[in-house]
């Protein structure tokens, strides 16, 4: 990371939260052949529009859709206090070499869906003291 990358402001839509201890299963499907794959992994943050995880194994080469850019992508979280599971759907929007997957899942729902997911989420911040 250089200087100026550390000084930029951040030009995201919507603030980040950091959620720690939250399982996510991700299943990324081909609806034409029937064909899909399922990934685990841990969140590292969210926001209003979507969702970082960091995946217990690499991102296969080959995904069903054939695009690693599907839009075929559910995510199942378990949240960690509760053990209450919470579904999205979405699509990867970023893979990094670091094995974590950004997915936008905002245009997929309604916005009181969203809204409803985040408050369930929102309970699980880390809070710095």
């Amino acid at each position: 990371m250089t200087i100026d990358e550390q000084t930029a402001p951040d030009k995201r839509k919507y603030p980040r939260f950091s959620l720690k201890g939250v399982h996510a299963n991700i299943m990324i499907s081909n609806p034409a052949d029937d064909s899909s794959i399922c990934l685990e992994g841990s969140m590292v943050d969210m926001s209003y529009s979507g969702i970082r995880i960091k995946l217990d194994a690499a991102m296969p080469e080959h995904l069903p859709a054939g695009n690693a850019k599907s839009s075929n992508v559910k995510i199942v979280l378990t949240l960690p206090s509760s053990g209450m599971c919470c579904t999205i759907k979405g699509a990867i929007r970023h893979i990094n070499t670091e094995s974590e997957v950004g997915l936008h899942y905002s245009d997929y729902h309604k916005e009181n869906e969203v809204d409803a997911f985040m408050f369930e989420c929102i309970k699980h911040v880390e809070v710095p003291h």
